[in-house]
């Protein structure tokens, strides 16, 4: 059985349910380490433009808000000025058919999640993705490092109308998953996800080897938080094997 492990309540960021029947997940930076296909795929994409490539903590600083964001946050950096719309649409467009056809070449999910993935399921979850991640690069990507058989859902950032930390696609998570907030977990590695799960009414636990996790110091109450993936069954009140 699952418990929240600490009492329902006190916080926004804590479990909301005493019996959890799913967890919604983030993707990059939560389950996997995706940096370095993203920074490859951006990096041709400058080099075609003959702009110098980007350094991997430059790239992790520019992860989080979605494909399109990446992509004029990169050109920003690239060239000292925000670009326009004409030069922005083609360079997405460009970026997404690169990335999406390489998405996995050195991406890996994080150790241990795995197992734990098929502990989860084994102990009666339900388990979702919503990520800002286009709905196809996800896809992609979870076929790639063979996880998509663990997932009952996958929501993209082209999915709904809104991004987190709106919390419309992971509403939308919930909905495909037919839960309601106060029976489901949100996992992530930033704000963004941490203010969804507030703004939906699902608990928030954070990983802190992720790409956001600075922004937690900024969050009022702080949440709940996990140094490794395999803690997240203790931290969730599972037992046994």
């Amino acid at each position: 059985m699952f418990e929240a492990p600490d009492s329902p309540g006190t916080s926004p960021f804590l479990p909301a349910a005493r019996r959890l029947r799913g967890l919604v997940f983030d993707l990059d930076g939560t389950l996997i380490d995706s940096v370095e296909d993203l920074r490859a795929a951006l990096n041709r994409l400058l080099a075609g433009r003959g702009r110098p490539p980007l350094e991997r903590s430059a790239v992790q600083a520019m992860v989080g808000d979605g494909a399109r964001k990446l992509v004029e946050r990169a050109l920003t950096a690239a060239h000292g000025a925000a670009p326009d719309v004409a030069t922005l649409d083609p360079a997405l467009t460009a970026f997404l058919a690169d990335y999406e056809a390489a998405a996995a070449v050195h991406t890996r999910a994080y150790p241990g999640v795995r197992e734990v993935l098929t502990r989860l399921r084994g102990a009666g979850l339900k388990l979702a993705i919503c990520t800002n991640k286009p709905y196809a690069a996800s896809v992609a990507v979870l076929d790639a490092l063979q996880l998509s058989d663990a997932f009952d859902a996958v929501i993209g950032g082209d999915s709904t109308p809104a991004r987190k930390p709106d919390p419309q696609p992971l509403q939308a998570a919930l909905d495909a998953l037919g839960l309601p907030p106060g029976g489901a977990v949100m996992i992530g590695d930033g704000p963004h996800d941490a203010l969804a799960a507030a703004a939906a009414g699902t608990g928030f636990i954070g990983v802190t080897y992720g790409y956001g996790t600075a922004g937690f110091a900024a969050l009022t109450p702080a949440p709940i938080t996990i140094d490794r993936f395999a803690d997240l069954p203790a931290r969730l009140g599972l037992t046994g094997g």
